[in-house]
């Protein structure tokens, strides 16, 4: 696992605004996130990552 470059494509591409950026990390809202993986395919250094695998 890597660590987040804060490059905010994961925001850009999340269909459910689900992701947003804070002064220096990116969360996810698990309350909006609906697992569609957008994210995880546009995370230049693989930060993004289903906790269950």
């Amino acid at each position: 696992m890597e660590e987040c470059g804060i490059c905010e494509d994961c925001i850009d591409v999340c269909p459910e605004q689900a992701i947003r950026k804070k002064t220096y990390i990116i969360e996810i809202d698990p309350d909006k996130c609906e697992n569609c993986e957008e994210c995880m395919l546009v995370c230049p250094v693989g930060a993004i990552y289903d906790d269950e695998e």
